[in-house]
């Protein structure tokens, strides 16, 4: 037979009291967070797929973030692709307007003027920025790819991380622009060709002003095909795009189900702890008798 002490019952009443403030300590720690895994001792597994979900949303917002990034690179592109064609479009309706042979001097000169200023300003487009990015350079972003009349950008691809192991080239990495402004061999360069047209509408060369708009219908098919590649490009970020959106909606659900708490189903455990604990301690008032030295005193 066992024998059970006073002690025994003294010390059991003081580890289930501690037992059951520690439950209520949990339960109120929870109502004030709003979250039931505060400790990894609350949930190991769940604190570990908490920390896969917020893995999943940190990497997600990066992903968006890269992804906004390549559209206003690649929007900020065609704004200069499309500010070329009405540069293009103006010196071909002052060719045709020059080709005629009702102008004299002085109406050519003016026609090659301002084809003049209107080269000057394909350069400036020529070395639009993104920021601090020249987008026609290439990969060397931090130099301006047109000076002095040279050309020193390159086809080297920009990309971004838009996934796990998905990248996009975000500038023009094809011939189509070098040879925009460098010629490829039949067609001159953009600058070269307003150069020559200038000049030969002021000298009054029309047969040469006449050639001059095949080519300049030629340069402007190139602007329409880059025009192409990019808005192409933009339409699959945007997809990209509202495809994480959705994820990190649904990312953040599973987190939120995982680790908030149901403040309703936590009041009533801890209205109910409470209970408990009041009745641990009317039981140990009962437990902790009056002993003999009580009686001799």
């Amino acid at each position: 037979m066992i024998r059970i002490t006073n002690n025994m019952l003294v010390n059991d009443l003081k580890r289930n009291l501690n037992n059951n403030m520690i439950n209520f300590d949990k339960y109120q720690r929870q109502l004030a967070t709003g979250r039931k895994i505060n400790l990894p001792s609350d949930n190991p597994a769940g604190l570990v797929k908490s920390l896969r979900l917020r893995t999943n949303l940190v990497e997600g917002e990066q992903y968006l973030a890269n992804i906004n990034e390549g559209i206003n690179f690649m929007e900020t592109t065609d704004a200069a692709l499309d500010n070329l064609s009405a540069i293009l479009q103006r010196i071909r309706e002052l060719s045709v307007n020059a080709a005629t042979s009702t102008n004299d001097d002085s109406a050519r000169r003016a026609i090659a003027d301002e084809i003049r200023q209107l080269t000057e300003q394909i350069v400036l487009v020529a070395n639009t920025t993104y920021g601090t990015k020249h987008i026609f350079a290439g990969s060397n972003v931090t130099q301006p790819p047109f000076q002095e009349g040279v050309w020193t950008g390159n086809n080297e691809a920009l990309e971004l991380e838009i996934g796990v192991g998905v990248k996009l080239t975000i500038n023009l990495t094809d011939e189509t622009m070098k040879n925009f402004f460098t010629g490829d061999g039949t067609v001159p360069g953009i600058i070269q060709f307003c150069n020559d047209l200038a000049d030969n509408i002021e000298k009054g060369v029309l047969d040469q002003v006449d050639a001059a708009l095949t080519t300049a219908d030629k340069l402007i098919d190139n602007l329409l095909a880059a025009r192409s590649t990019i808005g192409a490009k933009i339409n699959r970020l945007e997809l990209q795009r509202s495809r994480l959106e959705s994820t990190q909606v649904s990312y953040t659900s599973l987190l939120a189900q995982n680790e908030d708490a149901d403040i309703a189903e936590v009041i009533m455990n801890l209205k109910m702890q409470e209970s408990v604990y009041q009745a641990s301690l009317a039981a140990g008032a009962r437990i902790i008798q009056p002993s003999l030295v009580d009686f001799l005193k």
